[in-house]
């Protein structure tokens, strides 16, 4: 239709008065056709700037062409070019003021620069087109209501009343608006009248008791709620309703007993429940004497909603946050079991799994992940690390590969998995592979120590371009200065390439940090035996003996008193 507007006005543009101007006017004309037709398909194809070519061509052509006004004006609009987007809508709007999509995003471009009051205008236009169109009386109540003429909004709530008759959603915007003019008699005769003609429509009950409440009318509100109970004692929301009078009368003890009847029916909603316990969750991170409450409730929904994966994960979310860990992933697991659709609750799953190095669970539930949600990266992520705890390194490595096609916008992430790849190739012996994907994850994150001691180490222990491992290991120790494993690979590439007094001084450091470690004072103890430090280096091979197994030589190498490679 737009294409068609437009080419109508292109064609009557000009008045043709010879052949030569027919044919110049022919050729104008297709000229205009084509490239309206091309920018319309570029900007469905996503190719904005192509298309906003396309349509300022077209413009040169026929300056006046409203249709093309429009579609240039949408892109502005998306380009966040208010001023632009104002113009070109309002010139399309002014050229054909029947066109109500015209005027509408005239409207749009008006709001956007905070201009209200004109955007009635529009309105009213289109009210006069469009006399039984309720959304445009709704539209310019609203822009009334950005302008803050609370009056005028009023005025037009009326004539839709008048002219379409009263709903509940004409009457408590109406309410809305006697508030924010101070007119309480109003507001409160509107709320009567909503009870009169719905008596047993216990919301609107609940509405006139909260506008007592916030006109600290609290005896008023109070007969409400006592009228309210005889009519549905068990409706769970006028208990939450009650519990919000008694919150604002700081009686805790009876707000508690309110949401805890509200907790008991079936009827409330289970996201309510969700979103009040949300708020525990705020409420014992800040103070503890709430947490009683909020396991009381989480005993209650999970009795109540035995079936509802929501009452699971809410639970397992306090049962992390208390650092109960095998409960909380206990509940994961039955979310995930009763709605395998919700990808939440399966991360949170193989989070726990993996931080409890449940490795068989999180081989078998990232391996189901994977199949249900094949486009998503941390199911493969978590396959992965499965797999090279059980060195199934092959498995790892798959896994990682394919992961990695499907992250996006997470450079972290990226690089855990290119680190992660270059250990699976490590261990599979595929020592190329393991450094490229070393370097992949240096070339997003050149700074990471943990990455940079890996590569390093691994190459140490390949003996293979140890100048290179050496700059690495010494990067990751300035990044990282006080972290044993790194002063310990950095020492023993220094002992690799025979620095032996420089190797001596890193391996004596890392092994007077923390616990015994078995791998570093065999390290110290091979480096004191190349200084021709015998006793010293066999002392420091026992001590290695007795922190733990140490490589194959070590018996070796203290029954012979000399250092076995």
């Amino acid at each position: 239709m737009l294409l068609a507007l437009g080419i109508f006005q292109c064609s009557h543009s000009k008045k043709v008065s010879s052949n030569s101007n027919l044919s110049a006017y022919a050729i104008d004309s297709t000229k205009f056709t084509y490239y309206f037709i091309e920018g319309c398909n570029e900007r469905m194809k996503g190719n904005i700037e192509i298309a906003e070519k396309h349509f300022y061509t077209c413009l040169k052509i026929n300056p006046k062409d409203p249709a093309v006004k429009y579609e240039l004006a949408n892109i502005k609009k998306a380009n966040n070019e208010k001023e632009l987007a104002l113009k070109y809508s309002k010139e399309c709007a002014l050229a054909d003021e029947k066109n109500e999509w015209y005027q509408l995003l005239y409207i749009d471009c008006l709001h956007a620069m905070n201009k209200f009051e004109q955007a009635t205008l529009v309105y009213s236009k289109l009210q006069k087109l469009y006399p039984f169109r309720v959304d445009f009386y709704e539209g310019m109540a609203n822009e009334y209501m950005y302008a803050h003429n609370y009056g005028k909004a009023l005025t037009t709530y009326d004539d839709m009343v008048s002219k379409f008759g009263s709903n509940e959603t004409f009457t408590l915007n109406k309410i809305k608006l006697l508030k924010a003019l101070n007119k309480k008699t109003e507001a409160e005769l509107e709320l009567k009248t909503l009870i009169q003609l719905h008596p047993k429509e216990v919301k609107y009950y609940t509405y006139l008791a909260e506008f007592f409440q916030e006109n600290n009318e609290n005896e008023k509100a109070w007969n409400i709620y006592k009228d309210v109970l005889k009519i549905d004692s068990l409706n769970p929301m006028i208990h939450l309703a009650i519990a919000d009078y008694y919150k604002n009368k700081n009686d805790k003890q009876i707000f508690f007993k309110e949401i805890k009847i509200a907790f008991e029916s079936p009827d409330l909603a289970i996201e309510t429940k969700q979103k009040i316990l949300a708020s525990y969750y705020q409420l014992t991170e800040e103070n503890q004497s709430y947490k009683q409450e909020a396991d009381e409730l989480c005993s209650i929904m999970l009795r109540v909603h035995p079936d509802a994966q929501e009452a699971h994960t809410i639970y397992a979310d306090f049962l992390y946050r208390d650092k109960k860990i095998k409960e909380a992933k206990d509940e994961y697991e039955k979310a995930v079991g009763l709605d395998k659709s919700k990808f939440i609750n399966w991360n949170q799953l193989m989070y726990l799994e993996a931080e409890l190095n449940e490795n068989q669970q999180l081989d078998k539930h990232s391996s189901e992940v994977m199949e249900l949600f094949p486009t998503q990266s941390t199911p493969y992520f978590f396959n992965g690390i499965a797999n090279l705890q059980l060195k199934n390194y092959e498995k790892a490595a798959s896994s990682f590969s394919e992961g990695i096609e499907f992250v996006y916008n997470d450079n972290p992430l990226l690089t855990q998995f290119y680190y992660n790849l270059g250990d699976a190739y490590h261990y599979l012996k595929r020592y190329e592979q393991s450094d490229k994907a070393f370097e992949n994850a240096l070339k997003i994150e050149d700074s990471n120590s943990y990455v940079l001691n890996n590569y390093a180490y691994y190459l140490s222990l390949r003996k293979s371009n140890l100048e290179k491992a050496e700059k690495l290991s010494r990067r990751s120790n300035e990044i990282e200065p006080n972290n044993r494993s790194y002063i310990d690979t950095y020492g023993w590439i220094l002992f690799q390439l025979e620095k032996y007094n420089e190797a001596a001084i890193w391996l004596g450091k890392a092994s007077k940090m923390g616990t015994k470690n078995s791998v570093i004072l065999e390290h110290y103890g091979d480096v004191l035996f190349k200084l021709n430090k015998v006793e010293d280096a066999v002392y420091i091979w026992n001590e290695a003996k007795k922190a733990g197994s140490g490589s194959i030589q070590l018996e070796k190498k203290i029954a012979d008193k000399r250092w076995y490679e």
